[in-house]
């Protein structure tokens, strides 16, 4: 598909990140101006050690407490004291935040420092190369015989993983000056921390959206557009001091009179995100209801129900809301258990059919998707792993009032 656009713009402190494929939304994220913690190294305090629920309470700075798991604590770096199998409370402890605050929970931390590029992941504490799940065999094949003459070296405890992202390369050297960078860097880090006192801010990951830039794959977009000058300028230096990231061009959107979200009627989009009920061509429709277990979806015949109801019928119009339905996972950002009613279906090779073009287009998700099988019911379902909020959750929370 032509015309693909990725739009960034600011509202009530907010950063909204969009990715438009002509008129259609694809994906969206909002955020705090001020950015996430998630992937920020500090040098924490740990207050108390919790036996009962093997866990550490540590604050990153004073009054700000986080979750440490004791399980995600084996070698952990302590900067007070030489490690002795043991975390005790005073201890001045390197942790990494992997999850934002979230209503009532704490933010979490873990001792498992690692860095993200585009193309790799290096690790302290998770030794070994290990690849994307999404990655096939070929492409892990070829991706192993491109780094063994180059022998990267890893020190003792570190770790990589190569991600999905790699598979796009022709030439790795990109990855293997990632590889490299992110090592030096990690080193510095830790080489560093010894000499840092507590509640110092070690390192500091790049603004979500910056992220999401770099994580796309190669032609999810073609332009960069945003109405805010700060935005414009952290872009273009993001991409002069990244170029192998070929992050297309960037424009900056200035006509006063019509602002950049009524251009593309961003608000209206993201209201028919947030809605109960999708239209499909063919007349039906799909109920996408989420609940504090799972989300159910439920496929409709609707305005076609007057039609010839055979078996053909049902089939197609099952095939579009598959469509539709691997587009609402991406585009609402669902996780967890998803179950989904399609119409009933009398043969079973249709369904088994059905069953592998669902399986098909879950693949293309960049979030780990699994079909899991067709209960006796007939209800189909699927497992996808939760990497950040829903949309719904996310702009609830926000202050982009729609």
């Amino acid at each position: 598909m032509k015309d693909k656009k990725y739009i960034i713009c600011k509202k009530n402190e907010q950063i909204m990140s969009l990715l438009l494929h002509g008129n259609r939304l694809i994906s969206a994220h909002v955020e705090e101006d001020e950015g996430s913690l998630v992937g920020n190294i500090y040098i924490a305090k740990v207050r108390n050690i919790s036996p009962a629920i093997q866990a550490a309470f540590v604050e990153i700075k004073p009054g700000q407490p986080c979750f440490l798991a004791l399980s995600d604590a084996r070698q952990p770096i302590l900067t007070n004291r030489n490690y002795d199998g043991r975390v005790l409370s005073g201890d001045d402890i390197v942790v990494q935040i992997n999850k934002d605050a979230a209503k009532t929970k704490q933010p979490m931390v873990t001792t498992n420092i690692s860095l993200s590029g585009k193309y790799c992941v290096i690790s302290s504490g998770r030794p070994g190369v290990s690849y994307s799940a999404k990655l096939s065999s070929k492409a892990k094949k070829r991706i192993e015989q491109a780094l063994l003459p180059e022998s990267p070296y890893l020190p003792e405890g570190f770790g990589a993983v190569i991600r999905t992202n790699a598979k796009d390369l022709e030439d790795y050297s990109p990855l293997l000056t990632e590889w490299k960078f992110l090592l030096d860097r990690l080193t510095e880090i830790i080489r560093t921390a010894a000499s840092r006192t507590c509640y110092s801010l070690l390192h500091k990951d790049p603004a979500d959206y910056l992220l999401r830039l770099r994580d796309a794959y190669t032609g999810a977009y073609e332009e960069i557009v945003t109405d805010d000058e700060d935005i414009y300028d952290d872009v273009m230096e993001y991409s002069r001091l990244h170029p192998d990231f070929s992050l297309p061009g960037v424009r900056l959107y200035e006509d006063e009179l019509l602002p950049l979200s009524k251009l593309y009627a961003i608000d209206t989009k993201l209201k028919e995100a947030l809605s109960k009920k999708v239209w499909l061509k063919s007349g039906g429709y799909l109920i996408i209801e989420p609940t504090e277990a799972l989300t159910v979806i439920d496929v409709n015949t609707g305005k076609a129900a007057s039609r010839r109801d055979n078996e053909a019928t049902f089939f197609h119009m099952n095939i579009e809301a598959a469509e539709e339905i691997a587009h609402q996972l991406i585009l609402r950002n669902l996780s967890g258990i998803i179950i989904i009613d399609f119409i009933n279906m009398r043969l079973k090779e249709n369904q088994l059919q059905l069953m592998s073009y669902l399986g098909n287009l879950l693949k293309k998700d960049a979030v780990k998707t699994s079909l899991v099988d067709m209960t006796a019911l007939g209800l189909v379902e699927i497992t996808r792993m939760k990497i950040s909020k829903p949309l719904k959750e996310q702009i609830e929370e926000s202050k982009w009032n729609l």
